[in-house]
């Protein structure tokens, strides 16, 4: 018997567009790539959150990065998930090896280089 989940990328948008990852269904254990790429302006900063499935759970920050950064991965995250930071409007998490309680909907989020 082999658990399963689903990896849910929806976008945020807001007056640039956003590519993410299609929506992704991944067993437990299997390594997981969630990738981000914005067009338009060049943004001052880019973002993932988590979404929890959890009822009444709230919004997460996975990472935040600075445009040409490493970013900072939050400590929840920061045993598994792995990022190589911002690159020419792209931010990209990997997970290497999903568990059951990474299920939720993942966004990707930039911030306006104003």
């Amino acid at each position: 018997w082999i658990s399963s989940f689903l990896v849910a990328i929806l976008s945020l948008w807001v007056s640039w567009a956003f590519q993410q990852s299609p929506d992704k269904v991944v067993r437990v254990g299997d390594p997981v790539n969630l990738e981000c790429s914005g067009s338009g302006s060049a943004f001052r900063s880019m973002s993932w959150y988590k979404l929890p499935m959890e009822k009444g759970a709230g919004m997460q920050l996975i990472i935040y990065a600075a445009e040409g950064s490493k970013g900072d991965i939050e400590k929840e995250f920061k045993n598994r998930f792995q990022s190589n930071g911002t690159k020419n409007n792209r931010l990209s998490v990997k997970i290497d090896h999903a568990l059951l309680n990474d299920s939720g909907t993942y966004f990707c989020a930039g911030q306006d280089p104003q």
